[in-house]
């Protein structure tokens, strides 16, 4: 077949092998599940502690789908229905993926935590939900009511199932929630949103969650504007991403949209994006720019201080050009002051006490210029003290 690798040797492997009799020992165990323990009263606390507390979290009450009556599908489940019932826990302990009422799950006799002291010792397990309606949300069989799927459970009819495609590893949520481990699909480029450059071996991962289901299809592909939060690692691909910035990001800087980056980054979307660091420092570093945009306000608060670092610092632009006015250096600026101030004051104090010559009577009106020159030269002096920024500090 053309494209397809065949690994080397294999097909002496296969001739050895013979032909396959294998004949199943039994039939699967199936059993309907009537209660999960997820918490210290559910179902009930007299059950949670009969299952052994909480060493039996993921522990099911079930009965086999043979020995099922009628009555057991629509009567009341209390501590006296569920006392009937058998119990078995979780098959793996990688994963807690549990039942929902009614479900079914596959039942496995395998050893138990004593099987050192006794070979025949063993227990029930179970693996699933079987999938019987392939559909993410709720697989049960025999209920018609969907409000009793669980004490807090609530099904929405609008879920579907996440498309996938060839090689695609999906874990999906019940409620509208996805981890998907994919790759370019450019053959299926109109399905979804990340085929539309690179090849289809560049890998993708997206997880998102609050996915916008369409009711009127049977089944849904992520879309990074619409589901309610998400995270894209790409490769290769461009992801459409709408920002709420007009026009250019950066006129100075012109930095890539990120809806046309066609080399790997990671997208984080939401309503609302938070860092936190419980500890230590939030650290961010880029090996060009580092942008920062929005429509509305930038705040900087710090508890003790804020540093600027660099060889140069720009605020505003003069027509998408950097400004080229400088601002003043404070003490440099103060000492200009002074010496002006200086050379005032002793003007004034020349004029106010200046005579005219050579009778040496007193010049009135340069007298009183003087003195009033001086007056101001002193409340200029105690403007001067106060100029100097006590927060704000420049090299």
């Amino acid at each position: 077949m053309s494209g397809f690798v065949v690994t080397n040797n294999l097909s002496s492997v296969v001739n050895s092998i013979g032909k396959n009799n294998f004949v199943p020992n039994q039939k699967a165990q199936i059993g309907i599940v009537f209660g999960i323990i997820t918490t210290d009263n559910t179902p009930t606390q007299k059950q949670f502690e009969r299952a052994g507390g909480f060493a039996s979290i993921g522990a099911i009450f079930y009965k086999n789908i043979e020995d099922i009556e009628s009555k057991d599908l629509t009567e009341g489940v209390d501590d006296n229905f569920l006392d009937k019932c058998d119990i078995a826990i979780p098959e793996l302990s990688t994963t807690n993926y549990y039942p929902l009422f009614q479900e079914l799950v596959i039942l496995k006799d395998l050893p138990s935590s004593n099987k050192k002291i006794s070979n025949t010792s063993i227990k029930k397990y179970y693996s699933g939900p079987i999938n019987i309606w392939n559909n993410p949300q709720l697989n049960s069989q025999f209920s018609s009511d969907i409000s009793i799927a669980g004490k807090t459970f609530r099904q929405n009819p609008n879920v579907r199932p996440l498309l996938p495609f060839e090689g695609d590893y999906i874990i999906p949520g019940r409620q509208g929630s996805a981890l998907r481990f994919s790759s370019t699909t450019k053959l299926y480029n109109n399905l979804n949103q990340w085929s539309s450059v690179g090849s289809d071996d560049s890998p993708i991962t997206i997880l998102s969650n609050g996915l916008k289901f369409d009711p009127k299809k049977k089944y849904y592909v992520e879309q990074i504007n619409k589901d309610d939060s998400s995270i894209y690692l790409t490769s290769t691909q461009a992801i459409p991403l709408q920002i709420n910035i007009i026009g250019s990001l950066n006129p100075l800087t012109s930095p890539t949209d990120p809806s046309k980056y066609i080399s790997s980054q990671i997208i984080l979307n939401s309503d609302r994006v938070t860092l936190n660091s419980k500890k230590d420092e939030v650290m961010i570093f880029a090996k060009t720019n580092v942008e920062v945009n929005t429509n509305n306000i930038i705040n900087l608060n710090a508890g003790e201080r804020v540093h600027l670092n660099t060889n140069a610092v720009f605020l505003g632009t003069d027509n998408n050009q950097l400004p080229s006015q400088p601002v003043l250096l404070g003490y440099k600026t103060i000492k200009v002051f002074e010496k002006l101030q200086e050379s005032l004051i002793q003007l004034a104090l020349t004029l106010s006490s200046v005579i005219s010559a050579p009778e040496g009577a007193p010049i009135v009106g340069l007298n009183t210029a003087g003195k009033e020159l001086l007056e101001d030269m002193k409340q200029i002096c105690d403007l001067l003290e106060k100029i100097p920024s006590q927060k704000v500090f420049t090299a």
